[in-house]
């Protein structure tokens, strides 16, 4: 996760000489108005920061590393107004932030001030971010306001936040907008509204956000533990009334710069964007108009292939991969050849909408992403009711129930058959162990394995390395595992620098709000890893799905250190086949 650094330690030692005023313990009333207040040079901006710490902090420090960063930032409160609210974290990894309170704090020239506790109240509720809100423009007014929210985030369906003082609570795309309505700014728009959060440039949240923000600064994918890198706050020393396109642009190149600068930027998902909420209405009509066609029985194992080959963002392994946010401008793209008029239209509509995109994707994507049911059928009743509510183009709406109708009813066109080799295990039934050589040549990858004449083993145990998202120059993939009693996936990744995989860490299903980051294995951890059993011994089994295979956990926790190796297939292992329909059914056959 968090990657400690120098100023973090300033932070630490500030932190305990309390003398030189790092944090103040000035105790404001719910009703105290600020003493800046009455000073006649009222800031250009007032930047206001959701900083819901979840696990990112209690587990990792990342929100105190950030913090620090701000610090360090150098800002001059005379540029502007900078207020945090901190929350959500059941431990924060410093000695100045309470655990069980709520609490408003100023930056102020290199100190942090308490201005206001808020008590112990809920950042996944709409009220307490419209109260932060009003209190901010209330007593800090400026010619300019910003809102970035920090957290975790789960794209259009699931939305923002994990509060771990209350059961995870979180905030939907209805909730934010229940809470700038309430805050009232669609009267008194922000000049941004900032996501430090996975998944969060989607159109439907930038669609929701038009009416109270000109400009919006999300990342399409997941976003590393570490997020945004807030020394950009010395942006306003130089610009105090710099606008919120311009801060976006040094916000996504200080994003990249801050992981370069620490070597590993082609280890992590890097993509961030800058979109003009001005002009995002023409990106979900031009999506409407694209969808508005009659899925026949004729079309849909079409739009289904081209679906099944859409830039996805968010996926895991087979139990997580529920996601499905997809990029508009390669969905788009996939879509050319059907309906060309209308795919050009949304590539230039996403053009004059997105003002500045930044990515290390392996495939050109373009700034925004959708909602598309495909790998989360399973839920995809539940997440089109979400859908439906929020009040997207119609067509397009319409065109998601009608393609999930088409995917559950299920297709017998197989449009893929790989060869893979089955495990035999004592009880009779087979483990999948992974995909044959011969299936995908020339190294490629595909859903079992990793395509090569060995295979992989961690600590001596065959696994499956299910693969999740590509970049320019790496490779990641899931191994399921459980985790001190908790389902996870073990991320691997394959670079130039590491053609045997490197072992990245752990990302924990917890819902559909995405981890930011991945968190170290730690030698006292209790992992075992998941391995998909399937009986063909009964009548009618011949052909299983991948719905119907048993996750088995291995008879042993793994000892440390955890270490991923490469070996022959040994003896005994029985060649079989992998079909894949256009619905995305997996089914298998000795």
């Amino acid at each position: 996760m968090k990657r400690r650094n120098l100023t973090i330690l300033l932070f630490a030692l500030l932190l305990v000489v309390g003398a030189f005023g790092i944090f103040t313990g000035r105790q404001a009333q719910p009703d105290d108005t600020p003493d800046n207040t009455s000073d006649p040079t009222t800031p250009p901006y007032t930047l206001m920061i959701y900083m819901n710490g979840s696990d990112l902090e209690s587990e990792f420090g990342a929100a105190t590393d950030d913090l620090a960063e701000m610090l360090d930032s150098g800002l001059r409160s005379q540029n502007a107004n900078v207020l945090i609210l901190t929350g959500g974290a059941k431990r924060w990894q410093n000695t100045a932030i309470p655990e069980n309170e709520c609490v408003i704090w100023q930056l102020s020239d290199g100190n942090i001030n308490e201005l206001k506790s808020m008590g112990k109240v809920n950042m996944g509720s709409p009220d307490t971010l419209r109260d932060f809100i009003t209190y901010s423009m209330c007593n800090f007014p400026a010619e300019k306001y910003g809102l970035i929210m920090w957290d975790h985030g789960g794209g259009s369906i699931a939305g923002f936040g994990h509060d771990e003082q209350f059961n995870d609570a979180s905030l939907t795309l209805p909730d934010m907008k229940k809470a700038f309505t309430e805050a009232g700014l669609a009267d008194n728009k922000l000049e941004f509204l900032g996501f430090d959060a996975c998944l969060m440039a989607t159109v439907e949240m930038a669609v929701l956000a038009s009416d109270f923000a000109r400009v919006l600064i999300a990342a399409e994918d997941l976003e590393p533990g570490e997020g945004w890198d807030y020394r950009f706050l010395a942006a306003f020393n130089d610009n105090p009334r710099i606008c919120g396109f311009e801060l976006g642009e040094i916000i996504v190149d200080s994003f990249f710069d801050f992981f370069e600068a620490l070597g590993i930027a082609d280890e992590e998902i890097l993509t961030l964007s800058v979109i003009d909420l001005s002009n995002v209405a023409p990106v979900m009509a031009a999506m409407g108009e694209l969808m508005a066609h009659d899925l026949t029985a004729a079309s849909f194992p079409s739009m289904a292939k081209r679906r099944a080959a859409t830039k996805t963002f968010g996926e895991g392994s087979p139990r997580d991969n529920y996601a499905d946010m997809v990029d508009i401008g390669d969905m788009a793209i996939q879509l050319a050849d059907k309906f060309p008029r209308e795919a050009a239209a949304i590539l230039r509509a996403l053009a004059d909408c997105v003002t500045y995109n930044r990515h290390n994707s392996d495939v050109e994507i373009f700034g925004l992403s959708t909602f598309y049911i495909y790998g989360g059928k399973s839920e995809g009743g539940l997440s089109l009711r979400i859908y439906s509510a929020l009040g997207m183009d119609t067509s397009y709406t319409e065109f998601l129930h009608q393609f999930f109708e088409k995917l559950v009813t299920g297709n017998n066109e197989t449009i893929q058959t790989e060869y893979v080799l089955w495990q035999p295990l004592e009880n009779g039934n087979f483990a999948l162990a992974g995909l044959s050589p011969e299936a995908a040549p020339n190294g490629a990858a595909s859903e079992a394995t990793v395509s090569r004449a060995q295979w992989p083993r961690i600590n001596d145990i065959n696994v499956a390395l299910f693969p999740i998202s590509t970049t320019q120059n790496a490779a990641r993939y899931a191994i399921p595992a459980n985790v001190n009693g908790q389902d996870a996936d073990i991320i691997i990744i394959t670079t130039p620098e590491h053609p045997d995989g490197k072992i990245l860490g752990i990302r924990y299903n917890s819902g559909n709000v995405f981890q930011k980051g991945y968190d170290k294995i730690e030698e006292s951890d209790i992992i075992t890893l998941y391995r998909l059993e399937y009986d063909f011994t009964t009548p009618g089994a011949e052909r299983t799905s991948l719905d119907g295979a048993t996750w088995t956990k291995s008879d042993q926790p793994l000892t440390h250190p955890i270490t991923l190796t490469w070996q022959p297939a040994p003896e005994g292992f029985i060649q079989g086949h992998r079909h894949t329909d256009i619905c995305k059914c997996v089914t298998y056959s000795l």
